[in-house]
């Protein structure tokens, strides 16, 4: 008797084996509250089964979208942006608006181009940190 309607239908089972006559005003009382019972147990049954899948569903969910912010926020950082590349062609220098380290390629020093900083987006000036 661990279900709401399984309790529901023991009630209902004793009623039936009491007799109670069901055309008297009590027994038309208790029958009554017996089918509201009943009905009840039913929606709430319906109810705690969606709520279940609903559940799955949202786990489901949240595993989806960890995975999603594991690959779409995974650290960034450049300490081996450049492991297969020639470190003699690249530079560190820190932006001095936000203080990020950005690597520059050199050949880039060479031509007096100027550069962007990838996180504050301000002008990092080159004269400063290319000297040849």
């Amino acid at each position: 008797m661990d279900s709401l309607l399984s309790k529901v239908s023991y009630l209902n089972g004793l009623i039936d084996g009491m007799e109670i006559d069901k055309t008297s005003k009590e027994g038309r009382i208790i029958s009554e509250m017996a089918k509201i019972l009943e009905a009840m147990a039913d929606k709430i049954e319906i109810l705690e089964d969606s709520q279940d899948e609903l559940e799955e569903y949202i786990d489901s969910i949240d595993e989806d979208l960890s995975a999603v912010e594991e690959d779409l926020y995974e650290d960034d950082e450049c300490d081996d942006c450049f492991e297969d590349e020639d470190y003699d062609n690249y530079i560190s220098i820190n932006c001095p608006h936000c203080d990020e380290t950005v690597y520059i390629d050199t050949n880039i020093c060479n031509c007096n181009e100027q550069i962007t900083c990838p996180n504050c987006h301000k002008e990092i000036p080159l004269e400063d940190c290319c000297e040849d």
